[in-house]
C-alpha cells in the first residue's frame, strides 16, 4: 500500500509542481523522503501491530488480541481505492492535461517564417494553418559564458553538433542551423521563434569553457506556454564533449517520447574523433564556413586542414573540407573581395573521396562530389547519382537539397527543382541563400514578381547579400522598373555596381548604350550571368555570344548557367550557342526558338 501511494504522490508531484514553478529539488526531496519513509514503514510493520487497545509490539500480542484478518480486509479496500485513484490520475494526465499544439506555418513555410520572425503573428498571406508536430525542436545557439567571452566558435559548435545529432533521428523534426542561428543575439519571444521555425519546442543553453574544463547547461522549453520540460547541467572536459552531447540528445528524445532504433542508438554513441585538437579546429572551421565569403572560406579551409593534421581519420572534417573547396572556386569568381580565380575542384574531389572512404553515407561528401562532377567535370549523370544518394542518406541535409535543387534548375527541370528547394526551406526557413536560390528559380522561369518577393526575403535576412542584390536588379530591369533597379544598383559596390548603374541608365536612354557597352566589356561582373547577360539586355547578341565563348573556353565555374538564363534564349538557335551547350554538357531538351 505504501509503495502504491508513494508512486501516486510522485506522479501527481511530477505533473503539478512545474505548474507552480517549483524548482527541481522539490520533487527530488519528496522522492528521497518517501524512500526514507518506506524503510521506516517496513520496520514499523514488522515490529508492531495495531490492536483494539492501540499499537503494541508484535511479540506482546496474543492470537486472540490480533485483528490482522480485519486489517487485511481494510488493506484490500485501501489498495483498491489507491489503485482507482492512480487510474483516474493516468486518465487525466493522458487525455486532459495534454497541451494543445501551437499553430504553425502551413503550406508556405518560407513566407510564414518571414512574417512570424518580424511580427510574431500570422498574416493573411498564410495558407490554412496546420497543427505543429509535437516531436519538433529548434536548437538555438548556446551562449558563450567563458571568462574571456572568446569561445563563441565553441559554443556555436556545441549547439550545431547537438542539432546535427537530433536531425539524424527520423521521427524528430529539427529546424535547420541557419534558421535557428538567425535569432542569435535577438531578444525574440520564444513563441515567435517557434512559430517562425514551425516547431513545438526550443532548446537553449550556455557553454562555459575554461582551460580543458567544460560546463554545458541546457533547457528544453515548450514554446506554446513557456513550460520547462527539462533542464540540466553537464560538467566534463574537452576529451568527453561527445559524451555530453550524447547525454543531452538522449534526454531530449526521452522528454519528447521519441523512440530510437538500434541504428540511431549507435550513431548517437559514436565519437567523430578522439582528438580534442581536431574537434576544436573542426568547430572553428564550421563557424567560418557558415559565414560564407571568400575570406571566411579560406579561414575555414585552414581550420579543417589543421583538424585533419591532428586526426587524418576524421570523416566529418574531410567532408567539410570538400564542401569548402567546392564553394571556393565559385566564390573566387563571384566575390568582389576575391584576389583572383582559384580552381579548387581537384582538391574538392580528393577531400570528398577521403570522406567517403571513411563514411560512405556522408551526405556532405556526396553533395560536394556531386558539385565537382557536374559543375567542373561536366559529368551530369554522375552528379545526379551523388545528389540522389546524399538526399536518401540524410533527408534533413538542407544544403544537399538546395544544391540538388539548383542542379535541377540548371536543366530547366522546374517542378523537381522547386520540390528540392521547398524541402530545403521547410528545414531551414530563414536561410537567406535558400530564398535567393528560390528567387533565381522563379526569375529564370519568368515569374519575376514572385521572384522579387523571394529576393526581398533573402535581403531582409542578409541585407548586403550581393548575389541577391544583383539578381533583384536584373529582375527589375526585365520588368522595366528602371527607377527601382537604379536604387538597388546603388547598393552594389566597385566596378560591379558602377557597370550595373550604367546598364540601367542605358536601358532608360538608348543614346548611352554604346558607352555602357564599352565599360561593361572592360569592368563588368564576371561569370556567365555577368557581362553576357548585360550585353543581351542591350541587344548586343554577337558580343554576348563572343563573351560566352570566352568564358566557356576558360572553364568559368558558372558556365553551367548557360541554359537557364532567360536572356540567352534568343541565342538558342545559333550554331555557336549549340556548340557551347554541348561543351558544357548540360542535359537539354531540344531548344525552342
Amino acid at each position: 500500500l505504501y509503495l502504491v501511494a508513494a508512486w501516486l504522490i510522485v506522479q501527481v508531484g511530477e505533473t503539478l509542481l512545474p505548474v507552480f514553478g517549483a524548482p527541481e529539488w522539490v520533487l527530488k526531496t519528496i522522492v528521497l523522503l518517501l524512500a526514507i519513509g518506506f524503510v521506516s514503514a517496513l520496520v514499523f510493520a514488522w515490529v508492531f501491530e495495531v490492536t483494539p487497545e492501540g499499537i503494541k509490539r508484535d511479540r506482546d500480542v496474543t492470537p486472540g488480541q490480533s485483528i490482522a484478518p480485519l486489517t487485511a480486509r481494510r488493506m484490500d479496500r485501501s489498495i483498491t481505492v489507491v489503485l482507482a485513484l492512480a487510474l483516474v490520475f493516468l486518465a487525466v494526465d493522458r487525455f486532459m492535461l495534454e497541451r494543445p499544439p501551437a499553430p504553425v506555418a502551413g503550406e508556405k513555410p518560407a513566407q510564414v517564417a518571414s512574417e512570424a520572425a518580424s511580427t510574431g503573428a500570422t498574416t493573411a498571406t498564410q495558407e490554412a494553418a496546420a497543427p505543429v508536430n509535437r516531436k519538433s525542436i529548434a536548437v538555438l545557439p548556446f551562449t558563450d559564458l567563458s571568462p574571456g567571452h572568446d569561445q563563441e566558435y565553441f559554443s556555436d559548435g556545441m549547439s550545431e553538433e547537438i542539432l546535427n545529432a537530433l536531425a539524424q533521428i527520423k521521427d524528430l523534426k529539427v529546424a535547420g542551423r541557419t534558421s535557428s542561428f538567425y535569432f542569435k543575439g535577438r531578444n525574440e519571444d520564444l513563441r515567435s521563434i517557434a512559430s517562425a521555425l514551425g516547431v513545438a519546442n526550443v532548446l537553449e543553453g550556455s557553454v562555459r569553457k575554461q582551460g580543458d574544463r567544460v560546463r554545458i547547461t541546457a533547457q528544453l522549453i515548450q514554446a506554446s506556454d513557456g513550460f520547462h520540460l527539462w533542464s540540466d547541467s553537464y560538467d566534463g572536459t574537452l576529451d568527453n564533449v561527445f559524451e555530453l552531447q550524447e547525454r543531452i540528445a538522449r534526454a531530449i528524445t526521452d522528454q519528447l517520447r521519441v523512440i530510437l532504433d538500434a541504428g540511431q542508438q549507435v550513431r548517437l554513441a559514436q565519437e567523430a574523433t578522439h582528438s580534442t585538437q581536431a574537434h576544436q579546429e573542426y568547430l572553428r572551421g564550421r563557424y567560418f564556413w557558415s559565414r560564407r565569403s571568400y575570406q571566411n572560406l579560406e579561414i575555414a579551409e585552414q581550420a579543417f586542414k589543421k583538424a585533419l593534421a591532428a586526426d587524418p581519420g576524421y570523416a566529418e572534417a574531410w567532408a567539410a573540407l570538400a564542401q569548402t573547396y567546392a564553394l571556393l572556386f565559385e566564390y573566387s569568381v563571384n566575390d568582389p573581395a576575391s584576389p583572383g580565380v582559384r580552381d579548387t575542384s581537384a582538391q574538392a574531389l580528393d577531400a570528398a573521396e577521403h570522406a567517403l572512404q571513411l563514411d560512405p553515407g556522408s551526405s556532405a561528401a556526396l553533395s560536394a562530389r556531386a558539385v565537382v562532377r557536374f559543375q567542373y567535370r561536366s559529368d551530369w549523370a554522375a552528379g545526379e547519382a551523388d545528389f540522389r544518394a546524399a538526399v536518401a542518406s540524410n533527408p534533413a541535409d538542407s544544403t544537399a537539397r538546395q544544391w540538388y535543387g539548383e542542379f535541377l534548375m540548371l536543366q530547366r527541370r522546374w517542378p523537381e527543382a522547386a520540390e528540392q528547394m521547398d524541402a530545403a526551406l521547410a528545414i531551414d526557413p530563414l536561410a537567406p541563400i535558400f530564398h535567393m536560390a528560390k528567387a533565381n528559380l522563379l526569375a529564370f522561369q519568368g515569374q519575376k514578381l514572385a521572384a522579387l518577393t523571394e529576393y526581398d526575403e533573402a535581403l531582409r535576412l542578409f541585407p548586403t547579400m550581393y548575389v541577391a542584390l544583383k539578381g533583384k536588379c536584373f529582375a527589375l530591369l526585365e520588368l522595366r522598373r528602371y527607377a527601382e533597379a537604379a536604387k538597388v544598383a546603388e547598393k552594389l559596390s566597385g566596378n560591379e555596381g558602377e557597370t550595373m548603374r550604367l546598364l540601367v541608365s542605358a536601358l532608360e536612354d538608348a543614346s548611352k548604350a554604346d558607352s555602357a557597352v564599352e565599360r561593361i566589356l572592360v569592368d563588368g561582373p564576371g561569370g556567365i550571368a555577368g557581362k553576357p547577360r548585360m550585353l543581351m539586355l542591350l541587344g548586343r547578341k554577337e558580343l554576348a555570344l563572343r563573351e560566352l565563348e570566352r568564358l566557356v573556353a576558360e572553364r568559368d565555374p558558372l558556365d553551367v548557367y548557360i541554359y537557364v538564363v532567360p536572356e540567352f534564349e534568343p541565342l538558342w538557335q545559333e550554331p555557336g550557342f549549340q556548340a557551347l551547350l554541348r561543351r558544357v554538357g548540360v542535359p537539354v531538351s531540344a531548344p525552342k526558338p
